[in-house]
């Protein structure tokens, strides 16, 4: 008896160790804030800026060519793609972007032709970690791309590379993207340059 009271008494003091560690491990968690960024997203996503970049949408019925997805990375990704593929395109005329998620706030990329299949993982942008700041009541995608337009904005870190961080553009072109223009987060934002994102 007296081992079954001595077990029950230091299972109560580990529990209780655990609690407090888990307290205040989440007011340290709290104390660390999410840095203001009060930039004017809709101006940077206008329906002029993507404009600049237009494309002509092809009017075409029926249902987009399904993606080749027998090897490499595209095999790796088959039912994603596939998913991705059916919704049909929204980016530069016959182009479906597909969203892998690759990690705790880190988007991968992939983009499907439906006119013939091919999927495509662009080296210049295999993946995008999302830019952790408070817009306010705005919603801010890290991906941001119109079915009119061949540019793609991408707000966070391209190839989770953080000093990277800031708001890119990027123009499709003969099956690559190119970096147009970048604009770092914390110049976005109107943050002193040594701000962490």
């Amino acid at each position: 008896m007296a081992l079954k009271t001595d077990w029950m008494r230091s299972s109560a003091k580990l529990a209780l160790a655990i609690i407090a560690m888990l307290a205040i491990s989440a007011e340290t968690m709290g104390q660390t804030s999410i840095p203001p960024c009060p930039a004017t997203f809709a101006k940077l996503f206008s329906d002029e800026v993507f404009r600049a970049h237009a494309v002509h949408i092809a009017q075409k019925t029926g249902k987009p060519h399904p993606p080749n997805v027998k090897k490499g990375r595209a095999h790796l990704y088959r039912t994603v793609i596939r998913e991705g593929a059916k919704l049909g395109p929204d980016f530069a005329d016959h182009y479906t972007i597909i969203r892998i998620g690759c990690g705790a706030a880190t988007t991968c990329l992939a983009i499907a032709d439906a006119e013939n299949g091919n999927v495509y993982f662009p080296p210049e942008l295999t993946s995008v970690e999302a830019l952790l700041v408070d817009t306010g009541k705005m919603d801010i995608d890290a991906l941001n791309y119109r079915r009119d337009s061949r540019l793609l904005i991408v707000v966070g870190s391209p190839n989770e590379e953080r000093r990277q961080a800031g708001i890119s553009y990027y123009i499709w072109r003969s099956s690559k993207l190119r970096l147009l223009r970048f604009l770092p987060a914390a110049k976005l934002c109107g943050l002193p340059a040594s701000t962490q994102f």
